[in-house]
């Protein structure tokens, strides 16, 4: 009761800024949360992966490559699966198709972001906005009441600086998650960029019947296959 008290009082101190900056930071907090169930339900191990779809592709099993993928949660599965579909083609296209995929995948990384950068940025001048006019009031006040001594100017500017904590604070957590996530999307990309060309690398090499030279790909019961000798 004692928390939900203060925390209503310190709204009523701060005015119609603190609304503001409420709504503002329960919006980031919403992003924030949806973006760690999205990132939470992406592949984990895009080596295992490509593991399995090699020793299938090796196996000229291509329906099995693609169910691994239909069973495997997350973006990169879906990526693979888009080279999958076109594996009888030369590398060229499907490295296209691959690139393709990854930019139509790259927007949904990126999803709402935007809106986490925007509030971090306005987030403090918002809270400054409110900070201005409390003092305005507050001088209104004081001017009203013909009192000017340093305790009625002190309380007065206290409560207009709520709202400049209050931004502040909303500003540095939306920076803070801007950045991992910012972070989380350049190391997930470079994954998926990784993966693609090396499932393409393993198709170029099935389509000219030449042995895949991936350490990734270990056959069942075997050590990995290497290129021979000039093989492109």
């Amino acid at each position: 009761m004692d928390f939900f008290s203060g925390f209503f009082e310190l709204i009523r101190q701060g005015g119609p800024d603190m609304i503001v900056l409420i709504l503002l930071s329960v919006i980031a907090v919403a992003i924030v949360i949806e973006r760690l169930v999205f990132f939470s339900q992406q592949h984990g191990d895009s080596k295992a992966l490509l593991r399995s779809l090699g020793q299938r592709i090796a196996a000229d099993d291509m329906p099995g490559a693609i169910k691994v993928c239909g069973t495997n949660k997350g973006m990169l599965p879906r990526i693979l699966e888009f080279g999958l579909l076109r594996g009888t083609k030369n590398r060229a296209d499907i490295t296209d198709a691959l690139s393709i995929a990854l930019m139509e995948n790259l927007n949904a990384l990126e999803r709402n972001l935007g809106v986490i950068g925007t509030i971090a940025v306005i987030a403090p001048f918002v809270g400054l906005f409110g900070t201005v006019l409390g003092i305005i009031h507050a001088f209104q006040d004081i001017a009203l009441k013909g009192n000017s001594t340093p305790a009625v100017v002190a309380a007065g500017v206290g409560e207009a600086l709520v709202t400049t904590a209050a931004g502040l604070l909303v500003a540095v957590i939306s920076v803070v998650f801007f950045n991992y996530f910012k972070t989380r999307i350049k190391g997930y990309n470079q994954e998926m960029i990784v993966a693609a060309n090396q499932l393409a690398e393993m198709l170029h090499f099935h389509n000219v019947g030449e042995p895949i030279p991936t350490d990734l790909y270990q056959p069942v019961g075997g050590r990995a296959a290497t290129a021979p000798a000039g093989a492109k």
